[in-house]
Protein backbone atom coordinates (compact mmCIF):
# COMPACT_ATOMS: atom_id res chain seq x y z
CA UNK A 1 0.00 0.00 0.00
CA UNK A 2 2.32 3.12 -1.07
CA UNK A 3 -0.64 5.67 0.31
CA UNK A 4 -0.03 5.11 4.12
CA UNK A 5 2.85 7.66 4.53
CA UNK A 6 4.14 11.08 3.36
CA UNK A 7 7.02 9.79 1.76
CA UNK A 8 6.76 10.94 -1.67
CA UNK A 9 5.62 13.94 0.02
CA UNK A 10 8.23 14.82 2.49
CA UNK A 11 11.41 14.13 -0.30
CA UNK A 12 9.99 16.52 -2.44
CA UNK A 13 11.38 20.53 -2.57
CA UNK A 14 9.51 23.41 -1.70
CA UNK A 15 8.52 24.37 -4.76
CA UNK A 16 7.58 20.53 -5.59
CA UNK A 17 5.49 20.91 -2.39
CA UNK A 18 3.89 23.91 -3.69
CA UNK A 19 2.90 22.07 -6.41
CA UNK A 20 1.39 19.27 -4.88
CA UNK A 21 -1.29 21.62 -3.11
CA UNK A 22 -2.12 22.95 -6.37
CA UNK A 23 -2.86 19.52 -8.08
CA UNK A 24 -4.20 18.44 -5.07
CA UNK A 25 -6.90 20.97 -4.67
CA UNK A 26 -7.29 22.05 -8.58
CA UNK A 27 -7.60 18.53 -9.28
CA UNK A 28 -5.69 18.46 -12.67
CA UNK A 29 -2.76 16.27 -12.92
CA UNK A 30 1.30 17.62 -13.34
CA UNK A 31 3.97 16.58 -16.02
CA UNK A 32 5.80 15.11 -13.12
CA UNK A 33 4.92 11.74 -11.62
CA UNK A 34 6.66 13.02 -7.97
CA UNK A 35 3.99 15.55 -7.89
CA UNK A 36 0.81 12.93 -8.92
CA UNK A 37 2.01 10.61 -6.28
CA UNK A 38 2.58 13.25 -3.36
CA UNK A 39 -0.45 14.74 -4.09
CA UNK A 40 -2.26 11.15 -3.93
CA UNK A 41 -0.49 10.50 -0.55
CA UNK A 42 -1.24 14.23 0.39
CA UNK A 43 -4.79 14.58 -0.28
CA UNK A 44 -5.89 12.13 2.76
CA UNK A 45 -4.23 14.06 5.44
CA UNK A 46 -5.57 17.29 3.77
CA UNK A 47 -9.08 16.68 3.57
CA UNK A 48 -9.13 15.49 7.93
CA UNK A 49 -7.03 18.99 8.44
CA UNK A 50 -9.68 20.39 7.07
CA UNK A 51 -12.50 18.87 8.83
CA UNK A 52 -10.74 19.15 11.93
CA UNK A 53 -10.76 23.26 11.06
CA UNK A 54 -14.58 23.09 10.69
CA UNK A 55 -15.21 21.40 13.49
CA UNK A 56 -13.35 23.87 15.48
CA UNK A 57 -15.07 26.98 13.86
CA UNK A 58 -18.66 25.19 14.61
CA UNK A 59 -17.53 24.74 18.41
CA UNK A 60 -16.61 28.30 18.25
CA UNK A 61 -20.23 29.71 16.07
CA UNK A 62 -22.07 27.91 18.71
CA UNK A 63 -20.30 29.62 21.48
CA UNK A 64 -20.27 32.97 19.98
CA UNK A 65 -24.14 32.33 19.40
CA UNK A 66 -24.65 31.64 22.82
CA UNK A 67 -23.14 34.58 24.10
CA UNK A 68 -25.08 36.69 21.62
CA UNK A 69 -21.53 38.14 19.45
CA UNK A 70 -21.91 39.51 16.46
CA UNK A 71 -18.36 37.46 15.19
CA UNK A 72 -20.78 34.33 15.05
CA UNK A 73 -22.09 34.97 11.51
CA UNK A 74 -18.47 34.65 10.22
CA UNK A 75 -17.86 31.60 12.00
CA UNK A 76 -20.91 30.28 10.55
CA UNK A 77 -19.79 31.53 7.27
CA UNK A 78 -16.22 30.06 7.96
CA UNK A 79 -17.63 26.88 8.83
CA UNK A 80 -19.57 26.41 5.83
CA UNK A 81 -16.65 27.35 3.19
CA UNK A 82 -15.01 25.04 5.02
CA UNK A 83 -17.22 22.12 4.58
CA UNK A 84 -18.19 23.16 0.97
CA UNK A 85 -14.50 22.68 0.27
CA UNK A 86 -14.18 19.42 2.00
CA UNK A 87 -17.06 17.80 0.11
CA UNK A 88 -15.99 19.04 -3.44
CA UNK A 89 -12.15 17.73 -2.91
CA UNK A 90 -13.80 14.76 -1.50
CA UNK A 91 -16.53 14.11 -3.95
CA UNK A 92 -13.99 15.08 -7.15
CA UNK A 93 -11.00 12.57 -6.12
CA UNK A 94 -13.13 10.28 -4.78
CA UNK A 95 -12.44 8.23 -8.70
CA UNK A 96 -8.35 8.56 -7.56
CA UNK A 97 -8.28 8.91 -4.12
CA UNK A 98 -6.61 6.40 -2.26
CA UNK A 99 -8.02 6.51 1.78
CA UNK A 100 -4.66 6.33 3.66
CA UNK A 101 -6.38 5.04 6.84
CA UNK A 102 -8.27 1.93 5.38
CA UNK A 103 -6.62 1.29 1.86
CA UNK A 104 -9.52 0.99 -0.18
CA UNK A 105 -9.49 2.45 -3.22
CA UNK A 106 -13.24 4.80 -3.42
CA UNK A 107 -14.13 4.15 -7.20
CA UNK A 108 -17.34 5.94 -9.15
CA UNK A 109 -20.92 4.19 -9.82
CA UNK A 110 -21.64 3.70 -13.28
CA UNK A 111 -24.85 4.46 -14.10
CA UNK A 112 -24.58 3.61 -17.69
CA UNK A 113 -26.11 5.47 -20.62
CA UNK A 114 -28.21 8.46 -20.03
CA UNK A 115 -31.59 6.82 -22.00
CA UNK A 116 -34.10 9.92 -21.78
CA UNK A 117 -33.83 12.79 -24.26
CA UNK A 118 -31.26 10.98 -26.28
CA UNK A 119 -31.67 10.70 -30.22
CA UNK A 120 -30.14 8.13 -32.10
CA UNK A 121 -29.48 8.89 -36.39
Amino acid sequence: MSGVGLATYRRCTFSEKRAVLRVFWSRRESDSDTVNEAAREYGPYALVMVVVIAIELAVIAAVLFNRGNVWAWPAVAATVFAVVCVVDAGLSTRDRLTVAVTGFVVTPLDFGEPSVGVREG
